[in-house]
């Protein structure tokens, strides 16, 4: 139905404009005031009779009245215009944000005589939304700013005054303006898209943020703009990256005490020349352990020489290691030298020694004690200036006993020891790991994924991790790899991992048995500590669950 304008008692249409909270107001066809009520007296600081009969420009004092006015637009256009926000200029030059809404005015016989304006102040609204800590702002139709939150100036270093009324592609200055923008994605369809992107501050800083943009309807249900909220991200890469250094040692990382007493070591042991033996089992790095010795030690600048002792058939084995002259065996036909002769001044690691034939065991105690070898074929020895390294998995005492590894050998590689913790026995490393792995992979593949969802590090932080470090950061790359956002879902880890997780918990629930130190722990930490769901998962009372903690020396997760 029309909007007439009241019959009657104009003491009466009066009253009742002025119990409305939001201010209104009445123009004729030619912009003159002809009502005001009194909550419009108080935004704009101009009495009733002194606004009537003025043109609104003079009152409102705001740049869409020449350009934009709703309420020129809602009678060329023959239909309200609603929520349009604006700023308005009162009588003591402050400006007041208002949101307006505009419609015809008719007369009895349905003619448009003018228009009828209402005006909400936003200025509460606003005071909410500074009060927010991350940035928000809001664009009209046309991508312009029409709110601009103090966060939001902290983060761009562009004040509110500044941004209001520009692009907003002016303002944050990223290449997502110009690509994905997620504004114009969440405009387009109707749709809350999340997104990290770059932009550059008012000093030409680059920052990474997270932005979240929506969609902003009117009461119609009309598209009028959208809103974006915005967090800065760089203080926590800032944060992150300092936690990495704190925690670093050359290509190693980890905040567990074990590890970090091997690493308050390391330094003693390189500047040493003495044989190092690497225990732990295949996956926790005992290579990057021995290339952090490498580096420290006097012989940095010469190589580390590796040989993989399952990797290879003994026969050329022997060869690889020591060499061979032409004509020692058929098919011989020219020198070569081995992995000891081309280590000469440097670092010899020989990974996995327990896979080292007897024979070629004897072969290696003389270098060791003599540091001189004989390569296949050769008259006389070669003096062999190297350090020796070595690592395995394999428990060497029980080798030695079982005659299956040299006594002498054992104890002559076995001059300093260290012992690499297993990564489900300093599970608080997993995250700085996760971290570690993504930067890496993001570079690898030119992605931008920062983070995984809790239930996905949750998983980590159960999961016993067999393979250790290697494990993880194998399941790292592969979620890397499929992931398409910034975050890695349950969705991006490979089927039989979650297998793997699901199997190992119930296999620990069958058996009725005292679990391992490591499945307790598991179990603690993804029930968080709670004994009463973990006894229950152990199929146990809350006092044998206790007593099996107290006896393996395992605390709360």
């Amino acid at each position: 139905m029309p909007n007439r304008l009241i019959d009657g008692n104009p003491e009466h249409f009066r009253h009742i404009i002025d119990s409305v909270a939001d201010g209104v107001f009445t123009v004729d066809r030619e912009m003159h005031i002809t009502s005001f009520n009194r909550a419009a007296e108080i935004m704009t600081g101009i009495k009733r009779e002194d606004a009537i009969n003025r043109p609104c420009h003079e009152v409102f004092r705001t740049s869409v009245c020449d350009s934009a006015c709703p309420v020129r637009e809602a009678i060329k256009k023959g239909k309200p215009v609603t929520n349009r926000e604006v700023t308005i200029t009162n009588s003591d030059d402050n400006q007041v944000p208002v949101s307006v809404s505009a419609s015809i005015l008719y007369d009895g016989e349905g003619n448009p005589i003018g228009g009828v304006e209402t005006m909400r102040n936003m200025k509460r609204i606003y005071a909410i939304m500074d009060s927010v800590a991350d940035g928000l702002f809001t664009v009209d139709e046309g991508m312009q700013i029409t709110h601009f939150n103090k966060a939001a100036e902290e983060i761009t270093g562009i004040t509110a005054a500044d941004a209001l009324g520009k692009p907003c592609y002016e303002i944050f200055r990223s290449d997502a303006c110009t690509g994905a923008c997620p504004m114009v994605e969440a405009i387009a369809t109707g749709q809350s898209i999340q997104r990290e992107v770059d932009i550059v501050d008012r000093k030409g800083r680059k920052k990474l943020i997270s932005v979240s943009a929506s969609t902003l309807y009117d009461a119609a249900g009309n598209v009028m703009g959208g809103v974006e909220t915005v967090r800065d991200l760089t203080p926590i890469n800032s944060i992150k990256e300092e936690i990495r250094e704190k925690y670093s040692f050359r290509s190693l990382i980890s905040r567990n005490p074990a590890m970090r007493r091997l690493f308050d070591v390391m330094e003693d042991i390189a500047a040493s020349n003495a044989t190092v033996f690497l225990h732990g089992e295949s996956g926790t790095g005992k290579e990057l352990f021995a290339r952090a010795v490498h580096d420290l030690s006097p012989r940095r600048e010469g190589p580390m020489v590796i040989v993989n002792c399952g990797a290879l058939p003994e026969t050329l084995l022997e060869s690889e290691i020591f060499g061979v002259r032409k004509g020692a065996f058929t098919g011989a036909t020219e020198n070569r030298p081995g992995r000891l002769e081309m280590c000469n001044g440097g670092t010899f690691f020989l990974d996995e020694i327990g896979d080292l034939p007897l024979p070629l065991q004897v072969k290696l105690l003389r270098v060791l004690e003599n540091h001189e070898f004989q390569p296949l074929g050769a008259r006389s020895p070669i003096k062999a200036d190297v350090r020796f390294i070595t690592a395995t998995h394999r428990n060497l005492e029980e080798m030695v006993a079982e005659g299956t590894f040299r006594q002498d050998l054992y104890f002559r590689i076995n001059i300093v020891t260290l012992h690499i913790p297993p990564l489900r026995d300093r599970r608080e490393d997993i995250p700085l790991l996760v971290d570690m792995a993504l930067q890496r992979f993001n570079l690898t593949y030119n992605k931008k994924v920062r983070s995984v969802a809790p239930e996905v590090l949750k998983l980590f932080l159960t999961h016993l991790f067999p393979g250790n470090v290697r494990e993880l950061l194998n399941l790292i790359e592969q979620s890397v790899i499929l992931c398409r956002g910034t975050e890695i879902t349950l969705d991006h880890l490979p089927t039989n991992f979650l297998g793997q997780t699901q199997e190992q918990s119930q296999s620990v629930r069958r058996s009725g048995k005292m679990p391992t130190a490591g499945e307790l722990q598991s179990l603690l930490n993804r029930y968080s500590g709670n004994r009463i769901e973990v006894a229950r998962e152990l199929n146990v009372d809350r006092t044998t669950l206790w007593r099996w903690m107290k006896r393996l020396g395992v605390k709360e997760g």
